[in-house]
């Protein structure tokens, strides 16, 4: 295989690797070839070694290459992108921290909004269960058949809506709580 040819076979096999490097290899192994002194006539793979061969090195050293390169840029990325991050941090401050402090102060509101119907629910069962009690009570004293009647079934009337108040707010702490803990339950379970 002659120069030429060597070239010829060189390029094709190097066809598919970036045009500056292929074109890097090709001048060096064609000034190789005029610094060891090849005429057109002799056989280059005899000293050189295949074109084939040549190739195959020509690819590693150009992929380590680039491996290298982009291992270069990917790193001085990561570190440019974290300073980026943290500057754009510090400058968001003023705006990320009242906005954070409004959102803790809705959640708060929420949850004291919910305590506080809770509570007052809690607190009229046990008036309505009070007032019951006392109109039973009280239905003695009355003085007619016909007003211990009415306060009789008002008595009753109230204390039934108050025990199912107390039913429902009990039924609804049971789920809650049963949620919360479900939830623990199943993240500790998934950190396991």
């Amino acid at each position: 295989m002659n120069k030429t040819e060597y070239i010829k076979e060189l390029e094709k096999r190097l066809m598919y690797i970036p045009k500056e490097d292929r074109e890097d290899a090709i001048e060096y192994y064609s000034e190789l070839m005029s610094d060891m002194g090849f005429d057109e006539s002799e056989d280059v793979a005899a000293k050189l070694g295949s074109a084939k061969d040549a190739a195959k090195k020509i690819l590693d050293e150009c992929t380590q290459k680039h491996v290298d390169e982009y291992e270069e840029n990917k790193s001085v990325k990561g570190h440019a992108t974290v300073v980026w991050l943290s500057i754009l941090g510090v400058l968001s401050l003023p705006l990320s921290l009242p906005l954070a402090i409004a959102v803790l102060a809705i959640a708060f509101a929420l949850i004291a909004a919910f305590i506080a119907v809770f509570i007052a629910f809690a607190a009229s069962a046990v008036a309505l269960i009070i007032a019951g009690v006392v109109s039973l009570v009280i239905m003695w004293t009355a003085p007619g058949l016909a007003q211990k009647a009415v306060i009789f079934g008002m008595g009753l009337c109230t204390l039934s809506v108050g025990i199912l108040i107390c039913y429902a707010l009990f039924y609804l702490m049971r789920f809650i709580i049963g949620k919360i803990f479900r939830r623990k339950s199943k993240s500790s379970k998934e950190t396991e």
